[in-house]
């Protein structure tokens, strides 16, 4: 079969090589750029199927993008070929191409609620792993391993994904796990990247034609030396260029549509308040993004009154995990159709749907999170980057970084020309992970199983991976000192400097307090301790050293390769893995979940629910905590259940209802009674009840308006769209799960209704649209 056959554009080479080894029945790994073609790869796996009268699955990480490979197959293969599964939608499952998300796709080959795994996947000759790079996500990429471990090896695997740095590693486990597999690789973007440097209100490119950081970027400010008690003078400190400012430039160098990324939703916001006003449109334009926002509200009439209508009609746009689903869909489907000029979003958005833009703007190379701030990893800035130049429209993409006052555009380039970060394991045996592989299996063939996860192949091959070699070679690379003098402690320097500042501050708060005696005395003493503080400062090599930024970024490199060899490196027999099984088989037996490593009848319970808190929920149920309350209540106790633990909800003041707050005070004892026996077996789940939701939840469920509960809730509305999804997905899987008491699951049958209204519905009705 000749794949050029099959289609009406010319293939790339590395196209050629994939789709002949799926044509001789072989597993396939694609590793090639965003935007470069990897998707015909797939569709030539989904058509050989239907030619041959089998059935192909092509599963994606995001509902949403589930969504819209099935409206895009359906058009291409018609309605009666394609269908869909996300867990809350099922849509001609039987189909001979079914879309689902990777997560449904594991729970097929778990076997349990979804029906047998030989039935599931019945007839199936391939299987699409769309997005295979989510092996690096720490809290999901179990799943995608999970998916590989447990495929049967007659169905082929083509797995998808962007640049990683030992994609022969990944290779080599596919081979081990799963049988034959071909590798093809290709580094070429059919819509080349040009990388721009936005700095003191005008921008140009990043690097010269031989690919050198260009002069003009290198004159950049040089540390100042820390003398005396005086802060810099106002007119010296650098300001961070304005959005609306770098958003001109790309209007006038005609860069737009694009596509600007910021690292916290309130930046997102801001940026697009401060572009108001700036863009001009042609009349045309106008009319064309009004007629389709016009329409778009009379699908979604919830939306009629959302704050960023005025903005959105000037064809600027935000995008982050806050906002309600339905306006994020009208933001993507305006911003396809090349209505909207710029988008204002989140990194979240860099591995979302398709949405390509001529230019990417990168507000900076560093981000906070829970372990302080962190530059960038190589793997994100390409992700971002990546999502500039549309295939067909542009003969150039081009991504502009902007400059931050504390951020060294040496720093910048060196991001900019980084290969991607090697693949690592993130597999996590969990409480039902145990429980359906010992459905199925004996305690020999889990282990088997488990043996077989990518974190333990490395282990195994240490010192002879590509990932552990190329993390080696450039840990030692980045080993080599960069002071041109006397090495300096650059940790200890930075805490010095945090402290004087600190002194600083309290110091001057104190001098406006009434002078009493203890006052006085503080003050002196602080000033002594400040004196003691600068001079380490003045002291300390590190001082005005004009490789400091580039030794901070060293640090940071240093230590996550050292985090990754020392994960990788472990010898074979070390990796946690068997023995977290063990420790989870253990708690499972004393809470009666398993008899002789079989799940009882508690266990084919808590097998067949797909839900966070797993057993912690049935605990609750199972001691009858639930079953005296109204439906209203459920729907309370249900949502502090199956939602994690949330900042913005520690201000709420509102106590739940007094029935509610007895079954949570219930909860939260059965809650800290699994804690301890999990920790008599070093075993870390959480296992929270997060009592802040149960008022939201029962409003929400006794009819108050959405207004109401946004006011009341202080939170932002795609949040709370989350956390009644939740509450939403769980019920509908209690009212249907074999076990569980008949009067129970006839009232959580009642709570559909109740949660699937108004904004609720319109949300969700716009994700799985």
């Amino acid at each position: 079969m000749n794949p050029q056959d099959w289609f009406k554009f010319p293939l790339d080479d590395f196209q050629i090589q994939a789709m002949q080894s799926i044509d001789q029945g072989r597993s396939v790994i694609v590793c090639a750029p965003t935007g470069s073609g990897k998707t015909a790869v797939a569709e030539f796996a989904v058509q050989r199927a239907l030619s041959t009268q089998r059935r192909c699955f092509y599963t994606t990480p995001l509902k949403a993008l589930s969504n819209q490979k099935f409206h895009d197959f359906r058009e291409q293969y018609g309605e009666a070929a394609v269908g869909l599964l996300t867990g809350d939608v099922s849509v001609n499952r039987n189909a001979p191409v079914v879309v689902m998300t990777t997560e449904v796709y594991r729970n097929m080959l778990y076997g349990t609620s979804l029906g047998e795994v030989e039935r599931n996947l019945y007839g199936v000759q391939a299987v699409v792993l769309d997005e295979c790079h989510y092996m690096n996500d720490p809290e999901r990429g179990t799943v995608w391993e999970e998916s590989i471990i447990y495929s049967p090896p007659e169905v082929q695997l083509i797995a998808l994904s962007a640049t990683v740095a030992n994609a022969d590693d990944l290779r080599a486990w596919f081979e081990f796990t799963h049988g034959s597999t071909e590798l093809v690789v290709s580094n070429h973007r059919p819509v080349p990247l040009r990388h721009y440097y936005f700095k003191g209100a005008r921008s140009g490119l990043l690097f010269d034609k031989e690919g050198k950081l260009q002069e003009r970027w290198k004159r950049a400010a040089i540390p100042t030396a820390r003398k005396g008690f005086r802060r810099r003078p106002k007119a010296e400190t650098e300001e961070i260029p304005r959005p609306d400012e770098v958003v001109v430039d790309l209007d006038r160098e005609d860069m737009l549509p694009a596509i600007y990324f910021l690292f916290s939703r309130k930046g997102c916001e801001l940026a697009m308040d401060r572009c108001r006003g700036r863009l001009k449109d042609t009349r045309d334009v106008r009319e064309e993004r009004e007629d389709a926002i016009e329409a778009l509200l009379q699908e979604h009439p919830t939306l009629q009154n959302h704050g960023h209508l005025g903005a959105l009609y000037e064809g600027l746009a935000v995008h982050h995990a806050g906002l309600l689903p339905a306006w994020k869909s009208v933001v993507e489907r305006l911003f396809q159709r090349g209505l909207i000029k710029v988008v204002f979003a989140t990194e979240t958005l860099a591995a979302g749907i398709n949405m390509p833009a001529r230019a990417t703007v990168i507000s900076c190379i560093s981000k906070y999170t829970g372990d302080g701030h962190r530059l960038l990893t190589a793997s994100e800035f390409l992700q971002m980057s990546g999502r500039a130049g549309r295939r067909g429209m542009d003969k150039v993409g081009y991504v502009m970084i902007v400059n931050h006052p504390k951020e060294m555009v040496t720093a910048v380039a060196k991001l900019a020309r980084s290969e991607a970060d090697p693949l690592d394991s993130n597999f996590r045996p969990g409480y039902g992970m145990v429980l359906n592989l010992l459905q199925r299996h004996s305690l020999e063939s889990c282990k088997e199983l488990v043996e077989k996860s990518f974190g333990k192949f490395l282990a195994e091959h240490r010192g002879g991976g590509q990932g552990f070699r190329h993390a080696q070679q450039r840990l030692e690379e980045l080993s080599k000192p960069l002071c041109p003098g006397e090495l300096g402690d650059l940790s200890a320097y930075r805490k010095s400097c945090e402290r004087d500042e600190s002194l600083r501050k309290q110091i001057h708060g104190l001098s406006k307090a009434p002078k009493h005696g203890s006052v006085k005395y503080e003050i002196l003493r602080m000033k002594a301790d400040r004196e003691r503080v600068h001079r380490k400062i003045e002291e300390s090599p590190c001082n005005g050293c004009p490789k400091m930024a580039p030794c901070a970024e060293q640090q940071y490199r240093r230590r996550d390769l050292e985090q990754f060899l020392k994960r990788a490196g472990s010898s074979g027999k070390d990796t946690p893995y068997w023995g977290q099984f063990l420790a989870l088989c253990k708690v499972l037996t004393r809470l009666d979940y398993l008899d002789d490593y079989k799940p009882t009848y508690k266990g084919e319970v808590a097998a067949a629910l797909r839900a966070s808190n797993t057993i912690l929920l049935c605990e609750v149920i199972f001691a009858g905590v639930l079953d005296t309350l109204e439906v209203t209540e459920i729907v309370a106790v249900l949502t502090c259940l199956v939602n994690e633990e949330s900042r913005a909800l520690e201000n709420l003041r509102l106590k739940p209802k007094r029935y509610v707050q007895q079954a949570l005070q219930e909860c939260r004892a059965i809650a800290g009674d699994l804690e301890k026996i999990q920790r008599q077996q070093s075993v870390d789940v959480p296992c929270a009840v997060v009592v802040n939701y149960a008022p939201l939840a029962y409003m929400w469920a006794n009819g108050c308006t959405w207004l109401e509960l946004i006011e009341t809730s202080g939170l932002e509305g795609g949040d709370l769209i989350r956390a009644l999804r939740r509450t939403l997905d769980v019920s509908r899987q209690l009212g249907f799960v074999p076990g569980i008491p008949g009067t129970l699951a006839e009232k959580v049958r009642q709570i559909e209704p109740l949660i699937l209204r108004d904004e609720v519905r319109d949300s969700l009705s716009a994700l799985d649209s």
